[in-house]
């Protein structure tokens, strides 16, 4: 698979970074806007918080700053604040703020994140803060984090932890929820059996297919969400971070981005000049902090924020 590095140089570090387009926006810093092209739009405002983070939904409309090991969010939409969010005091120091966005085609925009309690996930209309899934039952003692939304919303990630701590994965059925909130608190679509006693990561794949990194065995694992089983698992004894899949192929950014084969867990390429953090499971707080990074899987590119501006890497496929 080739590669194509550009470097954007920026005249300050960026703080987060978030595609959108052909360009990258440091919402953290500003909305300051870095164009491949090379064309940089000064930042507009200054936020007077403590932010890190930001996601941004797909149509762009609409982004989210946020603590990563705070209780404090801020939602704008087109750049102006819409709303304040929080989250749980509970362990919000240990552990990454559960957060993500969607836009349905007909243009609305949902917020998955955990306003109530540690364990309630919950998926509210972005613009107004209406809960759609307000419900009675009893959410399980389940720690969400690092929240992701398949790339056409039909289903819901939470790679978190469980008490002692254990990192865990679950995965919840977008419609489902939204017509039957109670199933946000059963234990979700993933059955793997003994396999990967602890789930450390977890991305989305090709049609209905996750990629899973697991331990007991240190493996990668495919897994089908309509069949509920493990398809391959492949040995890979190497930490696996934060992960990006593409096609046969998976990105791993624990200390530096490192392309794998999926189908023999061997590595194809590693960017070893590009540092990317120690980030294995949701718990960061011993760690240094992270740098910013943004994921493309659909365009088949990643960036990393460094001290002097913006690698991005993209696969010509």
């Amino acid at each position: 698979m080739k590669t194509e590095r550009i470097f954007l140089p920026t005249p300050r570090p960026p703080r987060s970074l978030c595609w959108s387009g052909d360009s990258l926006v440091d919402w953290v810093s500003g909305c300051a806007v870095h164009s491949l092209d090379g064309h940089f739009c000064d930042p507009p405002v200054r936020y007077a918080y403590r932010f890190d983070r930001a996601v941004m939904s797909p149509d762009g409309r609409y982004a989210v700053l946020y603590e990563v090991l705070g209780t404090k969010g801020l939602v704008l939409k087109e750049g102006k604040v819409l709303r304040e969010i929080n989250r749980s005091f509970y362990h919000a120091t240990a552990y990454e703020y559960p957060i993500a966005l969607h836009t349905f085609p007909s243009g609305r925009t949902i917020l998955a994140h955990c306003p109530d309690d540690y364990c309630r996930l919950e998926i509210e209309d972005i613009e107004t803060g209406q809960r759609l899934t307000q419900r009675t039952s009893q959410s399980p003692d389940f720690f969400h984090s690092r929240l992701q939304f398949r790339g056409d919303g039909r289903y819901l990630l939470s790679a978190g932890w469980i008490w002692h701590p254990i990192d865990s994965v679950r995965v919840f059925d977008v419609s489902r929820a939204l017509e039957q909130p109670e199933s946000l608190d059963d234990k979700g679509l993933l059955e793997t059996g003994e396999w990967g006693m602890e789930l450390h990561s977890a991305a989305f794949g090709e049609g209905d297919t996750l990629v899973l990194s697991g331990s007991e065995p240190e493996a990668l694992g495919l897994y089908s969400l309509t069949e509920r089983r493990l398809l391959s698992e492949v040995p890979f004894e190497q930490a696996v971070g934060t992960m990006m899949v593409m096609g046969g192929h998976v990105v791993h950014f624990f200390e530096h981005p490192t392309l794998i084969d999926l189908s023999t867990g061997h590595v194809v390429e590693r960017w070893s000049d590009l540092a990317t953090g120690l980030q294995c499971g949701s718990i960061i707080r011993h760690l240094p902090p992270l740098p910013p990074l943004a994921l493309d899987p659909a365009g088949h590119r990643f960036a990393v924020g460094t001290e002097k501006g913006i690698e991005v890497v993209r696969f010509i496929v």
